[in-house]
């Protein structure tokens, strides 16, 4: 049960720089994603995300990409290359 002070305050929060900032990144992330057919994990997502950040806009760094892709299950559409060995 959650009290009623916590649910007012939860229900008119103003969201934070970094929700504004992970809002804005998902919206170009899912524009590379679908762009690309999904092919870019997160090292190659912040590569592409930084080649289109403009003048002025901080750097994207890795882990923020992976954690922004984890949470909205943004996953990369081919798999890793396992090499079977036979004895």
């Amino acid at each position: 049960m959650v009290g009623s002070v916590r649910l007012f305050k939860w229900l008119h929060h103003k969201p934070s720089k970094r929700e504004i900032r992970d809002q804005k990144i998902l919206k170009q992330i899912k524009e590379i994603a679908k762009s690309n057919n999904s092919l870019f994990g997160s090292p190659k997502m912040t590569m592409a995300l930084n080649a289109q950040r403009k003048e002025g806009e901080p750097v994207v760094y890795r882990r923020t990409v992976s954690r922004i892709m984890c949470v909205n299950g943004i996953r990369t559409s081919k798999g890793r290359f396992n090499k079977k060995i036979s004895l």
